[in-house]
């Protein structure tokens, strides 16, 4: 599967873990940031290989807190798209890592416009 299908793939249940079937279920805000993330670096990746950008030297990936800058110096992303990247990228951190709501607050808000593009 390549990197731009799992960003699909990763998407999609960013929006199903925000958006959910029954009103008794209660949002996954936190694990909707993460897949949100994911879905967003992988798309820049896929992007990134295909343009001829390598892998970081001494892994089979790029590194999460250098792929926005890697990724905005090789003209793959704009300033604003960068700062996103960058931005999801900490909210992930942050839903992932630390006691607060806030972040998935700010992550939902996020998925919400990412499904509705």
């Amino acid at each position: 599967m390549r990197l731009d299908e799992k960003a699909r793939e990763n998407l999609e249940a960013a929006e199903r873990l925000l958006f959910t079937m029954e009103d008794t279920d209660l949002p996954l805000h936190n694990a909707s940031v993460s897949r949100a993330y994911y879905a967003a670096c992988q798309a820049v990746a896929d992007r990134a290989l295909r343009d001829g950008l390598a892998f970081d030297s001494t892994r089979d990936y790029f590194r999460h807190d250098a792929l926005p800058g890697r990724a905005r110096d090789h003209g793959i992303l704009d300033l604003d798209q960068h700062d996103e990247l960058a931005l999801l990228y900490e909210l992930r951190i942050r839903a992932d890592y630390k006691e607060d709501q806030d972040a998935a607050e700010a992550a939902a808000r996020i998925v919400r416009a990412l499904a509705s593009s």
